[in-house]
């Protein structure tokens, strides 16, 4: 349909039975026979009640648009809230006036009662608007619900007047309490109230207008406050001579239908979000999303989203398909009316999974070359260093071999857990691959910085992928005897895995200094110390300088030796 004529059949849905109700009110007093089927009978109804029922009508339909309309839930609650006080509030006085005995005491507190709305309103309305600009999941502060403290105390003190007359002072007693009475101080205190409630809507529409530059529809809003300011002082004004628009809507329903018409200028100044236009964002969102129909026919795509075959999204139904290119995953769920589908660039992930199979086929090889060494070469001192050597490197890499393999075992289904699953994964992979080949190639062996550069590389690449920043400066003409350079290596992978969780930066320099000696500084963010005191105590007899230096952010590590 139209955006345009739908926005006018849903504004005749609100207008007819309010104008009806207006023509009923200009005629009130007239009876209506009404068939009551189900006694078989006739009764009189006035018009005036018929006028009441159509205002109700139409607070009970906006206040199941609300539910359906507005996305944030807080909002949502508090504005039906609101609308239920309109409902309330027109409600009371047809009671009062057509279904009970006038003078009586019920009829007395109908007329208390009908100001529990009143003072409830406000704080509704004002709940609701301080979600203004906020996003979905923001949640209000408890310290707002002491507002409904003096609602509270209104509303008790009115209803109990009959026992000190604050709100309302009887002259010439309760007995004649229709015919003579003034205004206590409750009364003015229920009405400034009310004004203070309006007054802070108000200011919190102008100040999200502002902040958020909403200037092309904010004249809605003014319209709507001008008639509510106009209608109180042209009411006043003509005291036995009424407007004919005070004998279409009284002083209450006036107010309950301006409020609703200024929630709806709200609206559309987009000053509250609706997904009554969700078209319109949804085409313009950053989304890799789209609807389909129940025919599988994409109806609705965002900016960024694919328009997939009806084919591959029944393939996706419930679940996810590859998508011809091999890097986008497609996934598929059922909503109202048809189907709501969803891209997913899986690039990195199936490198990462390259990267896995390519290392466990080599530790899977160099775990066959251990065991068929050991086995031929038994016996001869050559076959003997190297079985000794490899079982050093299996033992040196055995609490993360350990580690992967509790890690690659049974993975979980959800996404987000296999995600930070193969995190982890990666950087002992990575620290596995290099520290076998430091042991593997050591011995007599010096490692240039361009070498160690490799290794730092490759633990950097992964902790980069578990979303780790990693900085390396490594000088490629600095020497290290292979004890000294596997001693570094071990060093940095027990600080990254100890920090892991808590790491927020990784920074690396490896240098030589102008003495004749190399120098190691380790900088971690937001871990803790990545060394314990006996660790410590241990480096400082293997090597020539060890300095541990921690702030309230970053703990620093140098270890320089003499070359």
């Amino acid at each position: 349909m139209d955006h345009s004529r739908k926005t006018l059949r849903n504004s005749l849905r609100y207008l007819l039975p309010l104008l009806c109700a207006g023509m009923l009110n200009l005629v009130d007093g007239v009876p209506f026979r009404l068939n009551l089927w189900n006694r078989g009978v006739f009764q009189l109804v006035h018009s005036g009640v018929l006028a009441s029922l159509l205002i109700e009508a139409v607070y009970i339909q906006w206040a199941f648009s609300i539910r359906r309309r507005f996305p944030q839930k807080q909002m949502r609650s508090n504005t039906t809230l609101f609308a239920a006080a309109f409902i309330l509030l027109s409600l009371f006085p047809v009671i009062k006036y057509s279904f009970v005995t006038q003078g009586g005491t019920a009829a007395r507190y109908l007329w208390y009662a009908y100001y529990i709305p009143l003072t409830f309103g406000p704080p509704f309305m004002v709940h609701a608007s301080l979600y203004f600009g906020k996003p979905d999941d923001y949640r209000l502060p408890k310290k707002w619900r002491w507002t409904y403290l003096p609602a509270t105390l209104l509303s008790l003190g009115i209803l109990t007047n009959d026992f000190h007359q604050l709100a309302f002072v009887f002259t010439d007693g309760l007995d004649n309490w229709e015919v003579r009475y003034s205004h206590g101080i409750l009364y003015y205190l229920a009405f400034v109230w009310g004004s203070l409630g309006l007054l802070t809507v108000i200011v919190l529409a102008i100040r999200s207008t502002f902040s958020r530059r909403l200037f092309k529809n904010a004249w809605l809003p003014l319209v709507v406050l001008t008639m509510m300011a106009l209608y109180p002082v042209l009411y006043d004004s003509h005291g036995s001579k009424p407007l004919l628009l005070q004998d279409v809507f009284e002083m209450n329903d006036f107010i309950c239908i301006s409020c609703v018409a200024l929630w709806e200028s709200f609206v559309a100044a987009r000053i509250i979000v609706s997904n009554s236009d969700y078209p319109a964002i949804f085409a313009v969102s950053s989304l890799n999303a789209g609807l389909a129909d129940g025919e599988w026919n994409v109806r609705q795509v965002s900016a960024r989203g694919v328009c997939p075959q009806p084919e591959e999204l029944r393939k996706a139904r419930n679940g996810e398909t590859l998508l011809p290119d091999g890097d986008t995953l497609l996934k598929a769920r059922a909503v109202a009316g048809g189907w709501f589908y969803w891209t997913e660039d899986v690039t990195e992930l199936r490198r990462l999974r390259g990267e896995l199979s390519e290392t466990a086929d080599y530790l899977e090889e160099e775990n066959a070359m251990l065991r068929v060494s050991a086995q031929i070469e038994e016996g001869r001192r050559k076959t003997a260093e190297q079985t000794k050597l490899y079982d050093r490197v299996t033992e040196v890499i055995r609490p993360q071999l350990d580690a992967l393999d509790q890690l690659l075992r049974d993975l979980p289904p959800e996404e987000e857990a296999f995600r930070e699953r193969m995190k982890t994964a990666g950087v002992l992979i990575a620290y596995v691959k290099r520290r076998s080949s430091l042991l593997l190639a050591g011995g007599d062996k010096t490692f240039t910085g361009a070498e160690m550069g490799l290794c730092f590389e490759e633990s950097a690449r992964a902790l980069r992928l578990a979303g780790i920043p990693c900085e390396l400066a490594v000088d490629k003409d600095v020497l290290l005897p292979a004890q000294t350079a596997d001693l570094l290596y071990e060093i940095f992978e027990t600080a990254a895995e100890r920090g892991l969780t808590a790491l927020r930066s990784v920074r690396v320099a490896l240098k030589a200094q102008p003495d004749n000696r190399a120098a190691m500084e380790l900088t971690l963010e937001g871990a803790p110390a990545p060394l314990t005191e006996p660790e410590l105590a241990e480096l400082r007899q293997l090597f020539d300088d060890v300095s541990l230096t921690r702030t309230s952010e970053t703990t620093t590590l140098i270890i320089a030796n003499q070359i």
